[in-house]
C-alpha cells in the first residue's frame, strides 16, 4: 500500500538550529523535538514519534505536524508532498526501506547576513539582538554540524540522490563543513547521481570554489529567495540592497549556459507581500527568471498572508483574482478560504515596533495595503 506521503521514509531534515524532522514543512511539537547536537540520526530513525508518523501515513491519515501541506492542498496549492513526488516519482515508486534516506535538507547552522521581517533568530543569526530587544527572547548562534555529525549524516545517506542546503545563508554558514561533506560524495562517485538545491537570499554570490565543486554533481539548482520588488524587497529582506540583488540576478542568469546549473525562484508569501504577487510574477518574467515557487509564511502566526480582517482580506483576494497569472489567482482562493485574523492586532503592533526599531515605514512601502487598512 502506497503511504499518503513517503517523505518520513525517504527524507531527513536538519533545521538551522539542529532540530531533526521529516521535512522542512513539518510542525514538530515541543515534546517530540530531537536535535542533531544531542541525538544521532539512528536515535531519530528508531524514535516512537517517527514510527507513529509512518503508521498514520500508511493509514492514509494526516499527522498533526503535516498541517501546512494539508492546508495548502485544500486551497488548491501544490504542497511539498505533491511537489516532491513529482520530482522524485521514479525513485519513490521503486523505493525500498533498506535504501534508508535518499534525500535530505541540511542547514549548516544559521549564519546569515539578513534579518528578513518574516524570519527569526532560528534560521538567522543576525536576528538575535532585535528579537531579544522586541520579544525578550535570546537565541544565541549554534554550531550544528561538527565532525561527528558530519560522519553521522554521511553514514545515513551514502546513496543520496538529492540534498537541499538552505540557510541561514548557505554560502556563509559553516562553509568548510559543507565542502567537506560534499567532497565525500565526490570522492565516492555518488555525486554523479546527486542533485543539489541551494536556497540563497541572493545578496551573496558564490566564489570559484563552489563552481568548481558543482561540476561534479548531476545538477545544481540555485534557488533565489526573493520576497518583493524594489523598496518592498529591501523592507522585507532588511537590510538587503536592491542594487546588489539586480547585479547578482544578472550574474546568475549568465551561468545558465553551464550544463548542470539550473535557476529557480522562491517567494515567501506573507501579510507584507500577498497583495503584490502579480507584481512579483510579472517582474520575474520581465527579467528572465523562471516562474516562482510560492510558500506561505506560517510562523510567526501574525505574519501569515490571511491575517487581515474582512473586508481587507476579501479585497486582497478579489484583487489577486484579476491577475493574468494563474498561480496568483490560486492565492486569491487561499485568501478566501483561510482566516488568521485572530492575530491581526498582533501584526499591527509588531509591524509598528519593527518600523521604529529599523527606521522603516510600512505605509510608504506598501501604500495600497495601508489604504485598504485605513479605508475599512
Amino acid at each position: 500500500m502506497q503511504p499518503l506521503c513517503l517523505i518520513p521514509w525517504t527524507n531527513i531534515d536538519i533545521a538551522p538550529r539542529g532540530n531533526i524532522q521529516p521535512c522542512c514543512k513539518y510542525e514538530v511539537p515541543n515534546s517530540e523535538v530531537m536535535n542533531i547536537t544531542t541525538n544521532t540520526i539512528q536515535d531519530y530513525v528508531q524514535s516512537e514519534n517517527l514510527q507513529k508518523i509512518k503508521q498514520q501515513m500508511l493509514d492514509n491519515q494526516w499527522p498533526q505536524g503535516c498541517i501546512r501541506c494539508k492546508t495548502e492542498e485544500e486551497s488548491g496549492i501544490k504542497s511539498k508532498r505533491l511537489l516532491d513526488y513529482e520530482r522524485w516519482q521514479e525513485a519513490y515508486d521503486n523505493y525500498t526501506e533498506h535504501q534508508g534516506f535518499i534525500t535530505a535538507s541540511i542547514a549548516f547552522g544559521n549564519t546569515c547576513n539578513l534579518k528578513c521581517i518574516t524570519c527569526n533568530p532560528g534560521p538567522s543569526s543576525r536576528w538575535r539582538k532585535e528579537y531579544r530587544d522586541l520579544y525578550g527572547i535570546d537565541k544565541p548562534p549554534v554550531e550544528v554540524i561538527n565532525n561527528m555529525t558530519s560522519e553521522d549524516i554521511y553514514r545515513a545517506l551514502p546513496n543520496a540522490i538529492h540534498m537541499d542546503i538552505p540557510g541561514g545563508e548557505p554560502f556563509l554558514s559553516e562553509v568548510d563543513k559543507q565542502l567537506e561533506l560534499l567532497n565525500r560524495y565526490v570522492d565516492s562517485g555518488q555525486s554523479e547521481h546527486m542533485t543539489l538545491h541551494y536556497t540563497t537570499n541572493t545578496q551573496v554570490y558564490p566564489d570559484a570554489k563552489w563552481w568548481s565543486l558543482w561540476k561534479n554533481f548531476k545538477e545544481v539548482d540555485i534557488q533565489l529567495s526573493i520576497d518583493g520588488v524594489g523598496n518592498r524587497y529591501e523592507y522585507i529582506r532588511y537590510p538587503a540592497k536592491n542594487t546588489v540583488l539586480l547585479e547578482n540576478v544578472d550574474r546568475y542568469l549568465e551561468q545558465q549556459n553551464i550544463h548542470n546549473i539550473r535557476l529557480s525562484v522562491s517567494h515567501t508569501v506573507s501579510a507584507y507581500n500577498i497583495y503584490y504577487l502579480d507584481e512579483f510574477f510579472t517582474w520575474c518574467s520581465d527579467v528572465g527568471l523562471p516562474r516562482p515557487w510560492c510558500g506561505r509564511a506560517h510562523n510567526p502566526s501574525h505574519m501569515r498572508p490571511c491575517v487581515y480582517t474582512d473586508p481587507v482580506r476579501t479585497s486582497i483576494a478579489e484583487y489577486l483574482d484579476t491577475s493574468k497569472h494563474d498561480d496568483v489567482k490560486t492565492w486569491g482562493k487561499y485568501m478566501k478560504t483561510n482566516n488568521s485574523s485572530e492575530h491581526y492586532e498582533r501584526f499591527l503592533t509588531m509591524r509598528d515596533k519593527h518600523d521604529v526599531y529599523r527606521n522603516t515605514n510600512f505605509a510608504k512601502t506598501f501604500p495600497e495595503v495601508e489604504e485598504l487598512i485605513n479605508g475599512f
